[in-house]
């Protein structure tokens, strides 16, 4: 199984290394640079693998694909080419369920909106998150590079909440922005 580079060595290592702490905790994979279409086909390869070998039953792996491809979707998509070398992408499995990281360096107004977005879904209940995806999917408003917050709203309805944000500074204009999610088994 391909595990990638020492995710210590990497500027995401303070961010989401903790993932890696924990009896029974074991690294799926972890990425770290371009998130293009091959790399996306080789994660969810990966992913399945360890989630067949598991064992997980198909509700798991459905949620836990929905959520790695919104993730990896959103940090191929949104990174754009200045900060495209700055992704990572790190599913960990912890036993009880999985761990999974994304990232990238954004301008720091963007990850403070992003943010935000992320504690509004935290806050809503499953109705409400029901509801707003609904009210989502008839919004023509979308971008062609998405923009509408569909992942965003599909992570947190895939997922078991909060879904945890953080941001790091690189510079004045811009700051590396991680989440971090779980798929629970039970």
């Amino acid at each position: 199984m391909h595990r990638g580079p020492d995710i210590s060595e990497h500027w995401s290592g303070q961010a989401v290394g903790h993932l890696l702490v924990g009896e029974g905790h074991r690294q799926v994979f972890a990425h770290f640079g371009r998130v293009d279409h091959s790399v996306v086909e080789r994660l969810l390869a990966e992913a399945e693998s360890a989630s067949l070998a598991a064992g997980d039953v198909v509700s798991v792996r459905k949620r836990l694909f929905n959520v790695l491809v919104e993730g990896l979707e959103n940090v191929h998509v949104h990174a754009g080419e200045q900060f495209a070398d700055t992704g990572f992408a790190l599913l960990v499995d912890a036993g009880d369920g999985y761990r999974l990281a994304f990232g990238n360096a954004l301008p720091m107004a963007t990850a403070a909106l992003l943010s935000h977005r992320v504690e509004v879904l935290n806050s809503m209940d499953e109705a409400d998150l029901k509801q707003h995806f609904m009210l989502m999917l008839g919004n023509d408003a979308r971008t062609e590079r998405g923009g509408a917050g569909l992942g965003l709203l599909t992570m947190a309805r895939k997922s078991h909440r909060p879904m945890v944000v953080r941001t790091l500074p690189l510079n004045e204009g811009a700051a590396y922005f991680v989440m971090e999610l779980a798929v629970m088994r039970g």
